[in-house]
């Protein structure tokens, strides 16, 4: 047995507390995600649960002498969410989209009147979901 080699009791116990850690973020991060947060709503007896998801978002900018552009960036599907969702006890009753202004840029046009203005924002899915009789 040398000084630094820990004894298999010591090895034993380090190995527990790894999974015992992997475990709890596990947990935590179900916890967190909207599957958990439906389970967590149905524990607590609600009959009805919102959740609101980013679908996509753009980015808007102005360029001197040329104009005002907007990118617009895809997120992932979340069907797969919904899914889940209905997994944990809950029917998807109505669905709804709108689109949250999160900034803007403008500035006068070149050699010309008015302004020239490119807005920032979301698409953001608003789902609600009934607690299912089932």
């Amino acid at each position: 047995m040398g000084f630094f080699k820990p004894t298999p009791e010591e090895q034993a116990e380090k190995a527990r507390k790894k999974q015992e850690d992997e475990k709890r973020r596990a947990e935590a991060a179900f916890a967190a995600s909207p599957a958990g947060q439906a389970r967590e709503a149905m524990a607590a007896g609600m009959k009805v649960f919102q959740i609101d998801v980013p679908l996509s978002k753009t980015k808007g900018q102005t360029v001197a002498m040329i104009g005002a552009y907007a990118h617009s960036s895809q997120t992932l599907n979340y069907a797969t969410v919904i899914q889940s969702i209905e997994d944990e006890g809950w029917r998807l009753e109505h669905a709804g989209y709108v689109y949250r202004v999160t900034g803007s840029e403008s500035r006068d046009k070149f050699m010309a009147s008015g302004q020239q203005e490119a807005v920032s924002g979301e698409i953001v899915g608003i789902y609600i979901f009934r607690a299912s009789d089932t």
